[in-house]
């Protein structure tokens, strides 16, 4: 047997105790009986090796040659024992061979002839009892930590709860349990150990008279007055009070998950765990050990099943262990989420490191949005799916080019209707300059058919065809502005609609390119001049200090052609104003649009401290 088996080994059947105080605290009779050694017999088993020994009693592996198998036999090992120890041995294992459940380990045989030590037969246990596994985890023992993580200390606490359970639906309160009382199997088995002091039922069994123990080892089960290890009984327990239930067992439970949970003992080890447990101590596992990240739900699980008053704690063993198994059914889809993210991460990663088209962006922001689903609180997920959207590809997918096409389809026909109005003002203001003096016949009925013209192909073909429209109405504003400029003069008609039009139409360079507008407005512009220089006139002469302007009118008096040039002026002043106030509310709007959408993104993202 190696070091590390010994004090395992001596645990495992709740020995008459084996390390402390003796749990039948009747006088010791001066005889004991011989050691027993391998190869001697006991009944038709041979004796192998001594499990554990205490200073009442022995736990031996034994050879049952009838059956083939090795088992273990418990017996009293001293001489002449008392009514009163026999009667309390052969109550131990009655009480643990009535209740047939997995986790009570299964009794074969009780012996108990007149004139020889009783002994009864039992399983034979493999495994460790969380006494001898919390304080490897609690000193950091790597292999301990990986063979008994929390999740399978969890799943054996709940499998714990439902054999107590079992055992209050026989009548039967365990009143001893603590870590030293539950053993974990090598293959996944759970058993309560140590049944020798449970109460069952009522009766006259209650209050046995087991002497007194005045100096309590932190690990020693009272006997007497108070029934139980300091540090796991319940306060009505300590208390002494007639009508203890089930409820006792559950709050030894809270004990324990406060241990599995923290690595430390709820209440002080010693006689100084009656008076703390009486007044209460804060069981919120996180509070003692933060630095363990315990979640919430079990220190909610661990305050309940602890409280002072038995009438707020879980009704039932049962209760407790359904509320940690729901705990664990839900962490363990959290650690599928946690693994599924994971996956869906390194699909990510891949499509970048594979390049940066439009595709491998699609299927990396989808995964990355799939990892960021399924792990919200994982950072990396965060960060990357918040650089993939605030970061733009190097290629611009052809499903954007499509949205950009109908946004700019959108604005043509924005910029249409504005020059159908445009086209309404042209129209009329040859009534004014017919007013003014210009009434030769032939542009008075080209200018206004040009702009109905420009009307008709904004209201008809526009909508059909927003770029077809625009070219026509371009051509025709152009020849617009040609006429103006020879009609009037191209020193004041010519620059005013060509930087309208420019503002206008500069924003559409699917329609026409920038450069393009411009040849062609100042073709429209400089063409009245080229016209007039080739008649062989002058439209500008100089006369002293003033400036004439030769225009096309018939005849002009002073106060229409000043009324006509103030209309003229903040027509085009209120155009260029419409014009301008609409091209920066659409602006603002789209500033606006990206804006919130940043916002909401960060919001959503909010650290970026990962490139893609």
């Amino acid at each position: 047997m190696t070091d590390d088996e010994a004090p395992r080994k001596t645990r495992l059947y709740g020995a008459i105790d084996f390390d402390g105080p003796a749990t039948i605290a009747d006088p010791l009779p001066e005889g004991t009986v011989p050691e027993a050694k391998a190869g001697a017999r006991i009944a038709r088993y041979e004796v192998r090796e001594v499990l554990g020994r205490g200073g009442m009693g022995e736990v031996l592996s034994v050879r049952d040659e009838t059956i083939g198998r090795n088992v273990a036999v418990k017996r009293l090992r001293v001489e002449n024992p008392s009514p009163t120890v026999v009667a309390r041995f052969l109550r131990e294992a009655r009480i643990q061979g009535r209740l047939e459940h997995p986790a009570v380990v299964p009794v074969h045989e009780l012996h108990h002839v007149e004139g020889e030590p009783p002994f009864f037969v039992m399983k034979q246990l493999a495994g460790v009892t969380l006494a001898d596994v919390l304080p490897r985890l609690a000193d950091g023992d790597a292999k301990a930590a990986e063979r008994f993580g929390r999740q399978r200390l969890l799943r054996a606490f709940a499998d714990v709860c439902l054999a107590i359970e079992f055992a209050h639906t026989r009548g039967v309160v365990h009143r001893d349990l603590k870590p030293a009382n539950i053993m974990v199997g090598d293959f996944g088995e759970v058993y309560v150990l140590d049944w020798g002091i449970a109460r069952v039922g009522g009766g006259d069994e209650e209050r046995p008279s087991f002497g007194d123990i005045d100096t309590i080892d932190g690990n020693a089960t009272v006997a007497g007055a108070i029934l139980g290890t300091p540090g796991y009984i319940a306060p009505e327990q300590i208390r002494c009070e007639p009508d203890l239930d089930g409820r006792a067992d559950v709050y030894a439970l809270g004990c324990i998950l406060f241990e599995l949970l923290s690595l430390q003992p709820l209440h002080p080890r010693g006689q100084a765990a009656l008076s703390v447990a009486l007044v209460g101590t804060d069981s919120r596992p996180s509070v003692r050990t933060p630095d363990r990240e315990i979640p919430p739900e079990l220190d909610a699980i661990c305050m309940r099943a602890t409280a002072l008053d038995r009438e707020g704690r879980f009704a039932t063993a049962r209760e407790l262990g359904d509320a940690v198994q729901r705990f664990l059914d839900g962490n363990r889809d959290m650690a599928l989420r946690k693994q599924l993210a994971n996956e869906e991460l390194a699909i990510a990663r891949r499509q970048l490191t594979s390049g940066d088209g439009p595709e491998q962006r699609r299927e990396a922001m989808r995964a990355a949005a799939r990892a960021l689903a399924l792990d919200p609180t994982s950072g990396e997920p965060a960060d990357l799916v918040g650089a993939l959207m605030l970061q733009a590809p190097q290629e611009t997918p052809s499903e954007v080019l499509g949205e950009l096409e109908q946004l700019d389809l959108a604005a043509l026909k924005t910029s249409a209707r504005f020059g159908t109005l445009a086209a309404v003002a042209y129209l009329l203001f040859f009534p004014l300059l017919y007013w003014i003096g210009f009434r030769e016949t032939w542009y008075l009925i080209v200018g206004p058919a040009i702009s109905l013209f420009v009307i008709a192909v904004e209201v008809v073909i526009a909508p059909k065809n927003p770029y077809v429209s625009g070219y026509i109405a371009v051509t025709a504003n152009l020849l617009m502005f040609a006429l103006f400029g020879w009609m009037v003069s191209p020193a004041i008609i010519g620059p005013g609609p060509a930087i309208i039009m420019i503002t206008l139409l500069v924003a559409h360079r699917r329609l026409i390119a920038p450069w393009l507008l411009a040849g062609l407005t100042v073709i429209a512009t400089l063409a009245p001049w080229a016209v007039i220089f080739g008649r062989g006139g002058w439209p500008i002469s100089v006369d002293g200090t003033h400036i004439v302007l030769q225009t096309a009118a018939t005849a002009l008096d002073l106060v229409p052609t000043l009324i006509g040039m103030t209309v003229y002026l903040v027509a085009l002043a209120a155009l260029a104003t419409v014009l301008s106030l609409s091209q920066q509310d659409e602006q603002r709007g789209v500033r606006h649009m990206l804006q919130l959408q940043t916002w909401q993104l960060k919001q959503l993202v909010p650290s970026r401290r990962a490139a893609p």
